[in-house]
C-alpha cells in the first residue's frame, strides 16, 4: 500500500520555514571596518544554510550604556566629581565581536532625536540593525 503524502502540512512547512527565514532578530556579526562618522560595517558570523558568508551590515550604528559616576571612600562618604567629570566613549574596534538586533521597522529616515517618517512596509529587516553590545571573547 502506498503511504499518501500530507500536501497540506508540507506546504505550510515550507511556508513558515521561508517566512521565518525573513524576520531577522538578532545576529553575531564582526566589526570589519569603523566609519569616520561613527557607525560600523560588519560581517555577519552565521553562514546561509549553504554555507555561503551572509552579506556585510553597512553603516550601523551603536547603542551604548549611559553611566554616571560618584566617589565613593573607604570610610562610606560620597563624593560629587564637580568640577571633575568623567568621560565614557564607545570602545568597538575592528574585530571586535557584536550583537546585532533588527529594528520593528524602517530607520532610513532616523537621524539623531527627530521624530521620523517609515518611508516602507519593512519590518525586522537587516537593513535596520543596531549594534547593542560587545560580546567578551576572553
Amino acid at each position: 500500500m502506498i503511504k499518501s503524502r500530507d500536501y497540506i502540512n508540507e506546504f505550510f512547512d515550507m511556508f513558515r520555514d521561508d517566512v521565518m527565514s525573513d524576520i531577522h532578530g538578532a545576529i553575531r556579526c564582526k566589526i570589519v571596518k569603523v566609519n569616520a562618522d561613527k557607525t560600523y560595517d560588519v560581517q555577519p558570523l552565521a553562514l546561509f544554510s549553504d554555507g555561503t558568508k551572509r552579506p556585510q551590515l553597512l553603516s550601523l550604528q551603536a547603542s551604548f550604556i549611559p553611566i554616571k559616576i560618584k566617589y565613593h571612600d573607604d570610610i562610606g562618604d560620597s563624593h560629587s566629581f564637580d568640577p571633575f567629570y568623567a568621560e565614557m566613549i564607545i570602545n568597538y574596534q575592528v574585530g571586535d565581536v557584536v550583537v546585532v538586533v533588527f529594528e520593528d521597522r524602517d530607520t532610513s529616515n532616523a537621524k539623531g532625536d527627530s521624530v521620523y517618517k517609515i518611508d516602507s512596509k519593512r519590518m525586522h529587516d537587516a537593513n535596520d540593525g543596531v549594534i547593542v553590545g560587545k560580546i567578551d571573547m576572553k
